[in-house]
C-alpha cells in the first residue's frame, strides 16, 4: 500500500521537476528572443518579430497545457491506487470474517460431535455440517465475486471518466 503512495508521490515530483525545467527553458528562450531583437543598429522586420513572439506564446500555451495534463494524470493515478487499496482492505476484512465464521462453525460441530451417542447420529450430524458449510461456501463465493466486481468498477471509474472527457474534448 505504501508503494502506491510512493509511486504517486514520485510521479508528482517528476512532473513538478519537468514543469520547472520546461518553464525555465521557455523563460530563457523568451529572454533570448527579446535580447536578439534589441540589438542596436539591427532592425528586425515586424513580420519576423511577430512570428517569434507568436512562437514564444505558443510555447507558453503548450507548456501550460502539458502542465495541466501532467497534474491531471498524477491525480488520476493517486485516485486509482487509493480506490484499489480501500477495496482490497474491505475484501481482506471480509475474508477474515469468513475465516472466523468457519472456525466458529467447526468448533460448534466438534462440540456437538462429542455429544453424539450413536453412529447414525454422527453420520447425520456430519452430513448436516457438510451441507451447511457447502451452502455457506457458495454464499461466500457470491459475496466475494460481487465485492471484487465492485472494486474493479470503482477502480476503473476515474480512468473511464478521464477517457470520456478526453474523447469529448477531442471532438
Amino acid at each position: 500500500m505504501a508503494t502506491a503512495k510512493t509511486t504517486a508521490a514520485n510521479a508528482k515530483a517528476a512532473a513538478k521537476k519537468t514543469t520547472e525545467s520546461v518553464e525555465k527553458a521557455v523563460t530563457e528562450t523568451a529572454e533570448a528572443v527579446a535580447e536578439t531583437f534589441n540589438v542596436k543598429g539591427f532592425e528586425v522586420p515586424e513580420m519576423f518579430r511577430s512570428f517569434a513572439e507568436n512562437g514564444v506564446n505558443q510555447a507558453r500555451d503548450h507548456y501550460a497545457q502539458f502542465k495541466t495534463n501532467a497534474e491531471d494524470a498524477t491525480d488520476l493515478i493517486e485516485e486509482t491506487y487509493e480506490t484499489a487499496r480501500e477495496g482490497m482492505i474491505d475484501l481482506q476484512h471480509k475474508a477474515l470474517d469468513v475465516a472466523k465464521q468457519n472456525a466458529d462453525a467447526t468448533f460448534d460441530f466438534a462440540k456437538q460431535f462429542l455429544a453424539v451417542t450413536s453412529v447414525a447420529d454422527a453420520v447425520q450430524l456430519q452430513a448436516k455440517f457438510a451441507r451447511e458449510q457447502f451452502e455457506a461456501c457458495a454464499d461466500y463465493s457470491k459475496e466475494f465475486q460481487s465485492s471484487v466486481s465492485k472494486i474493479a468498477e470503482d477502480t476503473v471509474a476515474p480512468s473511464k471518466a478521464a477517457f470520456s472527457k478526453a474523447v469529448s474534448a477531442a471532438k
